[in-house]
Formats: structure tokens, sequence, C-alpha cells
């Protein structure tokens, strides 16, 4: 699939400033090179369960360090928020550049423990759904553990994405109780 605009063109709008539901002023923009340390410090905020239900081991420095340095803005567009210098949101928008699939995006949002309910995961929804707009995606899916991610699936219904599939008992916590994985997605307008 041919994509609109550039990468640069697609960032353009960046830093932006967004007021959070308490009124604390937060700055959205790409994730960079330097980003590493204030990155893993965020996830280091998380408890056991919910790190255990990311894709990825995330307290794993190594890992971390090489998400950043090697972010390929042709497949992931990622952004962060930002307060006082540290990260405490990050926002990816996983797209293909070739085949069946390449007009899809798969979101993945994190938000540091401190910053949840306050409004600042709708907001970065929001700019992966423009994100994806921008470059002509058609379609995004989000997955979600019914169980855990309720307020997620709630304002993710608010923004027109809606449950495609529930996969009953299809992924185990760490004590080996499964939970529901909920796939939500969002048709986007084209024109």
């Amino acid at each position: 699939m041919e994509r609109n605009g550039s990468i640069e063109e697609v960032f353009k709008g960046y830093p932006k400033e967004i007021i959070l539901k308490d009124g604390t002023g937060v700055t959205l923009r790409p994730l960079k090179a330097g980003d590493e340390m204030a990155l893993f410090e965020m996830f280091e905020r998380f408890s056991g369960d919910e790190l255990w239900f990311l894709n990825h081991d995330v307290t794993d420095p190594v890992l971390i360090d090489d998400w950043v340095k090697d972010l390929d803005q042709n497949r992931v567009l990622s952004i962060v928020a930002e307060l006082t210098g540290r990260i405490i949101a990050n926002a990816a928008l996983m797209i293909k550049n070739y085949g069946a699939k390449s007009h899809i995006g798969k979101i993945r949002i994190s938000v540091d423990p401190g910053f949840r309910d306050k409004r600042l995961g709708t907001w970065m929804l929001l700019d992966l759904v423009n994100l994806a707009m921008a470059i002509g995606l058609k379609i995004l899916v989000m997955r979600l553990v019914q169980e855990r991610d309720r307020s997620i699936i709630d304002g993710a219904r608010k923004l027109d994405f809606v449950e495609e599939a529930v996969l009953n008992n299809y992924v185990l916590a760490r004590d080996g109780r499964p939970f529901n994985l909920v796939i939500m997605i969002k048709r986007l307008p084209h024109k």
C-alpha cells in the first residue's frame, strides 16, 4: 500500500501540548534516541502483573535500548508523553509496508500508573488515529485483556472502536488463570 506523506510531514505537528483531566500540562512528541532511560524508568513503575501482559520484557534495559535505537518509522510510529523530563506514556502504531495487511495498523499504549484515569491514554489514542489517517491506513486494531483493560475498552468504544472478536480464555496470568482477549477495530474514513 502506498503511504500518504513522509514521516516528517506526519510528525510536523509535534511536539504538542495537551492538558489532562486534572489540569496537568503534558508534551506529546515522537520517541527519539536518548529516550531509552526515561522509557525504562516509566516501565519500572508498572506492577509485575501489568508487565506480564505486555508483549516484551520491558524490564530488560538492553531490550529498551535496542527498541529505541532500532526504531524504524516505516514500521512503527511511536509517540511519548513527557512531563518535566519524565516519560509518562508511550503509544505505538505498528504498520506493514507490503502485503494484504498493509492497510491495517496495530495500536499499543502504555501509561504510567500514576497518570491513569486522567485521559492521557485517550489523548494518545486520538493522536494515533490521526497519524493512521495521515498515512492512509483503513483499519486500526487493538488487542486488550477483557477483565483487566475494562476502562481502556470503554474509552476505545467512545472513539468508535468496536469489539470484533473475543477469544475466550486466550491469555494466561502469571498464576495460570485464563483471561479473554478482546480484539477491537476501528474502520477509518478514506478518500
